[in-house]
Order: structure tokens, then sequence, then C-alpha cells
């Protein structure tokens, strides 16, 4: 079977809808972060999760020399948040800036996001580079939690569960 053309199948994925999270690296004195949209469960058993980084982003370096990293899954209210460590910023912060009062350090001595939705704290299992990305594998060491409504990405644009369809329903 031939392949698809890659616009076709980035207008196909991008109708799916996925958690808005932030990956997080440090060593040799630098923290970096990095939102990304494909983050994902990939076993139970041993707890293992996989993350899809832009092989562009300066964070893979890092990730490699510490052998770890972190995932903030954000909520609705972490618009501003994704925007800055997509590499926007906003009005009152310059991209990729971590504010003290937001991050807190993880067990594993990496940045995990205080107010986040949930937050895993993962040694890197393998790394495997797939057309323009890394696919990172990470194990589960620990993770924390909280009740809230995620921030999803769909369409290019932030989305989040409580908005009506405006388009209408497709089967």
């Amino acid at each position: 079977m031939p392949l698809v053309a890659p616009h076709d199948f980035v207008r196909a994925i991008t109708r799916t809808a996925t958690p808005v999270s932030i990956v997080t690296a440090q060593g040799g004195g630098v923290r970096l972060g990095q939102t990304v949209s494909a983050f994902n469960r990939v076993s139970d058993e041993p707890a293992i999760l996989g993350v899809c980084i832009n092989r562009r982003s300066p964070i893979h370096a890092v990730i490699r020399a510490c052998g770890a990293f972190n995932v903030s899954v954000l909520a609705r209210e972490h618009r501003g948040v994704a925007d800055c460590f997509a590499g926007r910023g906003g009005p009152d912060r310059a991209p990729f800036t971590f504010l003290d009062r937001e991050w807190q350090t993880g067990v594993n001595g990496l940045p995990v996001f205080a107010d986040g939705l949930a937050a895993f704290e993962c040694t890197v299992h393998s790394i495997t580079e797939i057309g323009s990305h890394l696919l990172y594998l990470g194990e589960v060491g620990r993770v924390v939690h909280r009740d809230a409504e995620p921030l999803l990405h769909q369409r290019g644009s932030y989305r989040t569960l409580a908005q009506q369809d405006t388009e209408g329903h497709h089967a």
C-alpha cells in the first residue's frame, strides 16, 4: 500500500483531541521544557508512557544526558503555560520561562508543573528516531494527579471537554 501524503495525514490526525503536556528535563545547569500533544500510555505493567518530540527541539540533548524526563499534563486553565513552552510566550512572560511559583522539583530532581492535572516522573526506557520526531518511552517511577478538566489540542487549537461542538456531530 502506498504511503499517504504528509498533508493528508496531518489534516486527518489533527481531528483527534490529545492532552496538552509539558515535557521537562534538567542537566548540566540547564532546565528545559517543551509543550507536546503526542503523549500516551504504552504499558500498565510495567508502567511505561510514550511521548513524541520534534527532532528540532533542544530538549533532546538534555534528556539523553540525564536519562530522565517528566511529563506534566495541563488542566484547562493552563493555556498560557502551554503557549510559553511551545515557544510563543505571552504578555507577561518570555518563551520557555520557568516561573518558580509554577514549578516544583520532583523526587527525581526534574521540574514538575505544580498545578498540573497529572505528573509522571520517568527514566528513559528507549529512544526511537522516527521521521520528524523522536519517540521516548519512559518507565514511570512516580505519579501525582488531581481531579480537573484537561486542556486538549485539536485542529491546531486548544479545547476543553466542556466546549460545545459548533460544527455538529459526526459519526
